[in-house]
């Protein structure tokens, strides 16, 4: 056993769960327990499966009430959890077989570290390639930036990295404002990283994405980041990347159609270019169409 707690939060992934949860009995080190927290499903497949499994004596399911969404959810398994190392997984993914032994390892090594992270498996079709993913550097200054010649963040760390129970008391948990559609983990690692507290890179895969099963990826708008700019424009101008702040607040207001907010974020880029302050991104977020932009707010508001 360890000092390690496995939170699972789930919805309406049905058996998909079993995945998850083997993949945890399988390890070479055993979690000190398994955290099961249901968001309130009315998935009766979900539901079945949370009451299987919680017939495991490892297992342990939160039933929550009332839906909060993956933000409330996990803090509700964090809250209740034992271990002093918090391994977050989504309920669709799965871990490798010596993750949690490679995870308690650095923990150990590192009493001072609040979190660790390694390479991921990417999968996106069932019987693809993997792609492996070094996350490589995860500061604030290269991942709030755009990839080069593209409109796209340069965000690399996955949501379900491990951490330590004091780093996320440290920091106040998960802000329950940031729901599904909102990059409800990257506004949690934020405040993480910008903290200072210290961490270290696992050079092995500990985590499994299969990214062809979730849908919150794909979820993803602009106005997703444009939450996210607007709530630490301050990071950003520290850091040298109030353009960048810009441009997801431009792009954002071109998808409300807010003309107020489109003039006024405008203006801004304009001022970062005048400075030499701007990359091709910018250009990209001044120059497309609120029209483009309102077609495709349409066009998915009608898929959902």
């Amino acid at each position: 056993m360890s000092n390690i707690s496995v939170i699972i939060t789930c919805y309406r992934e049905g058996n998909l769960i079993f995945e998850a949860v083997n993949s945890i009995l399988a390890q070479t080190l055993l979690p000190l327990e398994i955290l099961l927290v249901n968001d309130a499903s009315s998935d009766r497949c979900t539901i079945e499966v949370c009451q299987e499994l919680e017939q495991n004596p490892l297992v342990r399911v939160i039933w929550r009430a009332t839906n909060g969404g993956p933000s409330v959810a996990r803090d509700a398994g964090f809250l209740e959890a034992h271990g002093e190392i918090l391994v977050p997984l989504d309920a669709d993914d799965i871990l490798p077989n010596n993750a949690l032994f490679l995870i308690w390892e650095t923990f150990q090594k590192y009493p001072d570290a609040g979190f660790v992270y390694g390479n991921y498996l990417r999968q996106k079709q069932a019987n693809s390639i993997s792609e492996i993913i070094n996350p490589q550097d995860i500061s604030l200054q290269s991942m709030l930036k755009a990839k080069n010649f593209s409109l796209s963040s340069n965000w690399r760390l996955i949501g379900t990295t491990p951490l330590r129970r004091s780093l996320w008391q440290a920091i106040g948990g998960y802000d329950p404002n940031f729901g599904e559609e909102d990059l409800h983990d990257v506004e949690f690692w934020i405040r993480a990283i910008a903290s200072g507290c210290n961490y270290q890179y696992i050079p092995e895969v500990i985590y499994i994405w299969r990214k062809y099963l979730g849908s919150n990826s794909r979820k993803v708008t602009p106005l997703s980041w444009y939450r996210i700019a607007q709530k630490y424009l301050l990071i950003y101008q520290d850091l040298g990347l109030a353009y960048r702040a810009y441009e997801l607040l431009l792009l954002g207001s071109k998808w409300l159609n807010d003309q107020k907010e489109i003039q006024h974020y405008s203006q801004e880029i304009k001022r970062c270019i005048c400075q030499g302050k701007f990359q091709i991104s910018t250009l990209i977020a001044l120059g497309i169409p609120t029209a483009v932009l309102q077609s495709l707010s349409m066009r998915l508001s009608q898929r959902r």
